[in-house]
């Protein structure tokens, strides 16, 4: 008896063209954010919004740092600094 055995399972399915359904979500809602700030806000002061929301979002969405998505490095630095944290200091006799 022969079973088929999954390949590559730690990849993700690319859901609408090369992206993945993360990065697409990340993408668009970058781009939804940057429409609806387009329509309210002058044009000045989108482009100093809109440089540091595109890079963000884009990183969100492709950044990998040692292997780890970017997504996961900003939740890991949240709970870092919203976690008490406790110092024990013991003096050497």
């Amino acid at each position: 008896m022969h079973f088929n055995v999954p390949q590559f399972i730690e990849l993700e399915d690319k859901i609408i063209g090369p992206l993945t359904l993360k990065q697409f979500l990340f993408l668009a809602g970058g781009g939804g954010l940057l429409v609806f700030l387009w329509f309210f806000v002058s044009f000045g002061i989108f482009i100093i919004i809109a440089i540091p929301v595109g890079l963000f979002c884009a990183a969100c969405a492709f950044y990998k740092i040692n292997g780890r998505p970017f997504v996961s490095l900003i939740g890991s630095i949240l709970n870092y600094f919203s976690k008490p944290k406790l110092y024990l200091w013991r003096k050497n006799k």
